[in-house]
């Protein structure tokens, strides 16, 4: 078994991959009595068209069948769910599909090989017929039909149909209900058969645990299991245009007062010589810095009572770096004008970024308080770079004020997208 030692915070991951199939990090944290796990699939919405790596015919399935999928995999063969079997145990056991990726994730503070034994059996053990199907295209059609007046699902799918022309991100996680009527259960066995496998997931547990345990515990289930060749599917790739779709869109929906979302697009190109690690780093605290809570802009904006609420969020989307600037206001045209001015003229100086880079570092120490919050980060890691970062504590030390404002300099602030929602029209 390997230890990963992060650097700066003196903990340890422990990674194995068991039987040469399926990576596992662990990390143990003996102050807490629970245990956090998450088995999750690298197959997420946007995986829509795809191919065997032996094979030149791409397959295309409804948009929202990962999220299909996510659902039908609870029901037990006898007729009962993995939530029954849970409450047996005081666990809480639930999932959640993203663009990327399907994540099963379980909390428990007793019978821990029970528990992670069931993760493994009904995540990996399909029970899926045309009845089940059909009786659950109901139960989500419901739940998107719920979800169409949801203000904040519709600015942000809304607001991705602005910037991106190919990328499959502007399509709701669930489908549309027509994705859903279409979807058939060949379509969820050819999806289910092709990226449920072992090869293409991982699992991730945070808290008590014996690390050696844990591994021989999962090494002793998938021994048990028939599984089948990995087929090794490569996803289709699109070629995504720099520019974005509109740069101004209004739209209207159930809120009370405007909600906007104002974005830079940049390709990924534009940083070839900075490292993808500090280049997030460094660009997070850039938007911490010009739009974050004790930002001058937000201070004047508040000061003004032009903003209920503001908050801004960096994202890299395959080739692009989209940073993001969110905002509740009764009077968007004059907060859209400062926000544009604030993108022209990013800046941040010597002292204040010595000050973010050491509120990140406290950040970074404290979140191993959280078991939750720690599984969340390796997560994401692993997904953005495929392995665990051991040195953010360093990379955050090196970064100069030279490295952000080079940085700065490459961020193409001209590609902007705003999306507007205004309250419905009476």
């Amino acid at each position: 078994m390997k230890e990963i030692d992060i650097k700066g915070v003196k903990e340890t991951i422990y990674y194995e991959k068991v039987l040469n199939h399926m990576p596992v990090y662990i990390w143990k944290n003996e102050k807490v009595k629970g245990i956090f796990s998450a088995l999750c699939v690298h197959y997420g919405s946007i995986h829509q068209e795809f191919k065997m790596s032996d094979k030149n015919k791409y397959y295309k399935v409804p948009s929202g069948i990962a999220h299909f999928i996510e659902h039908l995999n609870f029901y037990e063969a006898d007729g009962s769910t993995a939530t029954d079997f849970y409450m047996k145990y005081g666990s809480e056991v639930n999932a959640f599909t993203t663009f990327d990726y399907t994540c099963y994730h379980l909390y428990s503070t007793q019978e821990y090989n029970e528990n992670l034994n069931h993760l493994l059996d009904f995540v990996l053990t399909p029970n899926f017929n045309k009845k089940m199907v059909n009786k659950e295209k109901n139960i989500i059609i419901e739940e998107l039909t719920m979800d169409e007046d949801n203000p904040n699902s519709k600015l942000y799918f809304a607001h991705y149909a602005d910037l991106f022309h190919k990328y499959k991100y502007k399509e709701t996680i669930t489908g549309s209900k027509k994705d859903v009527t279409e979807t058939t259960l060949e379509d969820i066995e050819l999806i289910y058969n092709t990226f449920y496998h072992p090869k293409n997931m991982f699992l991730v547990i945070t808290g008590n645990v014996n690390p050696y345990d844990v591994i021989k515990i999962v090494e002793d289930n998938l021994k048990q299991k028939k599984l089948g060749v990995y087929k090794t599917p490569k996803i289709k790739k699109y070629r995504e245009e720099t520019s974005v779709v509109s740069s101004f869109t209004e739209i209207y929906g159930n809120v009370e007062c405007p909600k906007l979302k104002i974005s830079v697009k940049t390709s990924l190109s534009n940083f070839k010589n900075t490292n993808p690690i500090a280049l997030r780093l460094i660009v997070s605290l850039i938007m911490n810095s010009n739009f974050g809570p004790t930002s001058d802009l937000k201070e004047y904006l508040m000061e003004k009572e032009l903003i209920n609420y503001m908050s801004a969020t960096r994202s890299v989307i395959e080739d692009y770096l989209i940073c993001t600037v969110n905002i509740e206001t009764k009077y968007p045209k004059e907060v859209i004008k400062e926000i544009k001015e604030q993108f022209k003229t990013l800046k941040i100086s010597e002292e204040n970024l010595q000050r973010k880079v050491n509120g990140s570092i406290a950040t970074l120490v404290l979140n191993y308080d959280d078991i939750m919050g720690v599984n969340s980060n390796i997560q994401d890691e692993i997904l953005s770079f495929g392995n665990i970062v051991e040195n953010t504590k360093e990379q955050l030390e090196k970064i100069t004020l030279e490295d952000v404002l080079k940085v700065i300099k490459k961020i193409d602030v001209k590609n902007m997208a705003i999306t507007v929602l205004n309250p419905n029209k009476k």
